[in-house]
């Protein structure tokens, strides 16, 4: 049966809540909010366990840095901490003990070379002070020039041994998760091939000291395989070792809602690991449209690109990586979304036949993986550069539609582009396997960071569809009045929805 990995980044949760939080406050918001779904293992994320969320005997509190707090966020995190410490608990001990009482794993997740503690404000100081932390400052030298960790020193290894032991001595968690998403580089320019023994001696060193407890040890890394690799991490050779029961994917500035799996599935289930792909839980593509992100309104997900993921982009997601063979899923992120998502969803996850036959919203990742497309310069993989008349892009759908067919349950589908550098809806041509898609006459026109960016839908007849990879093509159509530019898909959604049925003594499902 498969099962979900929950990843609560373990301070805004509490920041959320009015101070001070009691225990029960706290269980009730993160382990309470998922107990009984599908979940089967909630990580606790020490962000990059600088300034930490947690008692340790040796590493500040988040916050210690600022004196009196001076924002609410950080006022609120210390005052239920304080309260905690006066009853003698923490969080990490509160969320462990919960996890248990539900029977649900508790990992504390490591961002191995988080890099929030290093953004500056246009005046130079730190955008975020209440994760700066002395250790800093008394080993310069073992920081790279961008403030973050040079896994090539030996202070770097002690510094990680040293939290990790104090987890597994003072803590009562199941496992240990290092997370490699947050985030490139782990060594100087250049010195990758040099550094990569190096992290695989520290891994080695972790695995020993879980080993000694009978803990797990997992890594959550980049969907594409070659990114972390050339960074210096050596994960096909960690997977051979044994170095990890369990791998769970994801990405670091943006979503990867179409990315394969199969190549880390194959890899580690020759070596009894596991894998679960990620699901972000925030969705942040798109800045402008609409106010949801911003604090005036919950986002409304993929339609302005802000907020929590619909239940049907979640099936959509989550039936790729199944037909992936994945052993479940992650989710990442969920617990600062902005606005409520449907828990409902998280049994639904886990239930792979259970997703046919309902109502899917497939998203693609059009834009270069792990790359924030408001963030320029960018450059879509699906466009028509100038000169170009053709693009295509493979569409993966794990929908069978023939067996919908043939149980009269076919559904009707909807394509919608969101394109840059279109003057007329009739300047470009969209096919799908080799079919015409007639544009559905609507459309949306929206200013948005210096370019007229145009949302088109087409209706998409279900039998020019297949499980599996689609072909997706754009073509030009030359006329007098064509842009002669680059013509780009800023977002693609295919809607997928079925027809209701009605079962005896259920009424509509």
């Amino acid at each position: 049966m498969p099962v979900l990995v929950y990843n609560d980044d373990g301070w805004s949760t509490y920041m959320r809540y009015p101070a001070p939080m009691a225990a029960q406050d706290i269980v009730r918001v993160t382990v309470g909010a998922i107990a009984g779904t599908g979940v089967g293992v909630y990580q606790f994320c020490a962000l990059g366990g600088h300034a930490v969320n947690y008692a340790s005997a040796f590493l500040p509190r988040v916050g210690a840095a600022m004196g009196t707090p001076d924002t609410l966020h950080v006022w609120r995190m210390h005052r239920t901490l304080a309260h905690l410490d006066s009853l003698g608990t923490d969080p990490l001990h509160i969320v462990a003990d919960a996890c248990h009482e539900a029977g649900i794993a508790c990992q504390f997740s490591l961002r191995m070379n988080d890099a929030h503690h290093t953004y500056v404000l246009p005046d130079g100081s730190p955008y975020f002070p209440e994760l700066q932390s002395p250790w800093f400052d008394a080993h310069t030298d073992a920081l790279l020039e961008n403030g973050q960790l040079d896994y090539a020193h030996p202070d770097v290894h002690a510094y990680r041994v040293a939290q990790i032991a104090e987890i597994l001595d003072r803590y009562d968690v199941d496992g240990i998760d290092l997370d490699f998403t947050r985030s490139r580089p782990w060594f100087r320019p250049g010195e990758e091939d040099a550094g990569r023994p190096l992290m695989t001696t520290l891994v080695e060193r972790i695995r020993r000291l879980t080993d000694r407890q009978s803990k797990s040890l997992s890594m959550r890394l980049e969907y594409d395989p070659d990114a972390s690799i050339d960074s210096g991490l050596d994960i096909e050779g960690w997977l051979r070792q044994g170095l990890f029961d369990q791998v769970t994917l994801g990405g670091v500035g943006d979503h990867t809602p179409d990315a394969p799996s199969d190549w880390f599935v194959d890899l580690a289930h020759a070596w009894g690991a596991k894998v679960y792909p990620g699901i972000e839980g925030q969705l942040h593509w798109l800045p402008g449209p609409g106010a949801g992100g911003m604090g005036l309104r919950p986002g409304r997900g993929i339609v302005d690109g802000f907020g929590p993921p619909s239940i049907e982009y979640l099936r959509a997601v989550a039936a790729l990586h199944y037909m992936d063979h994945a052993d479940g899923l992650s989710l990442f992120n969920f617990t600062c979304a902005d606005g409520p998502f449907e828990v409902g969803a998280f049994q639904e996850l886990v239930d792979p036949e259970g997703l046919a036959l309902k109502d899917k919203q497939y998203v693609a990742a059009v834009w270069p993986w792990d790359a924030t497309i408001f963030q320029a310069p960018w450059l879509s993989r699906f466009r028509l550069d100038p000169g170009r008349n053709q693009a295509v892009y493979p569409l993966r759908l794990a929908d069978d539609f023939d067996e919908a067919e043939r149980l009269g349950s076919t559904p009707h589908c909807l394509l919608w582009l969101d394109l840059m550098g279109v003057n007329r809806p009739d300047d470009i041509e969209v096919r799908l396997n080799g079919a015409r898609l007639e544009w559905t006459g609507d459309s949306y026109n929206h200013w948005d960071h210096g370019g007229w960016n145009d949302l088109l839908t087409y209706d998409v007849p279900a039998e020019s569809l297949q499980q599996g990879e689609n072909v997706l093509e754009l073509r030009r159509r030359r006329g007098p009045d064509h842009f002669p530019g680059t013509v780009q898909v800023r977002r693609l959604v295919l809607d997928v929805t079925y027809p209701r049925r009605f079962a005896p003594g259920r009424g509509r499902v």
